[in-house]
């Protein structure tokens, strides 16, 4: 969440309670995204592009997702925590022309834009993007009264994959590996 009461944004990461320089481009961070994603395929991944100077020698992922996942407080307990409806790789075309559409701001030209401006801009998508379409998709439960079978099947069509119990394991293994 954007603070508007403060000047600037952050530029530093929290890690071992010392604050480390980043970059802070959101190219550099949907790099980061796409990276953890892969974890799930059993992936190692680097961070170290990441840090400006110095990188830590102990960093958990917790730690670099505070900056890359920063908390909204609001809405409340809507979102379905065992569904993915965004994944920045997959998605890329429908992030690329929702921005452009909605706020004329093309990510291809655009010189700089800090992380977390550009997720402030990913939640203020309006409903009539097809990406946020797509994500209601994702996140259509079968009870709810509107068209049940083509949303069932937008769903299929466009969800995906969920982490397994082992994948989740793994995750907390390798995350454990930077302490």
């Amino acid at each position: 969440m954007l603070d508007l009461t403060r000047k600037s944004l952050p530029n530093t990461v929290r890690v071992g309670g010392s604050d480390f320089s980043i970059y802070t481009d959101f190219r550099v961070w949907m790099r980061f995204e796409i990276e953890v994603a892969k974890l799930r395929r059993g992936e190692n991944i680097d961070v170290s592009y990441l840090f400006k100077n110095e990188m830590p020698a102990d960093c958990n992922l917790n730690e670099l997702f505070g900056f890359s996942r920063p908390e909204t407080p609001l809405p409340r307990n809507i979102y379905h925590r065992n569904v993915i409806t965004l994944d920045y790789e997959l998605d890329s075309d429908l992030i690329y022309s929702a921005v452009l559409g909605q706020y004329g701001i093309d990510l291809f030209e655009v010189d700089e834009l800090h992380w977390h401006k550009f997720l402030a801009l990913m939640r203020g998508l309006n409903d009539s993007t097809r990406l946020r379409e797509v994500m209601g998709y994702r996140c259509y439960e079968k009870n709810q009264d509107k068209d049940r079978d083509i949303y069932s099947e937008m769903r299929r069509a466009w969800e995906i994959d969920r982490k397994t119990e082992t994948e989740l394991e793994e995750d907390e293994k390798f995350s454990n590996l930077f302490n």
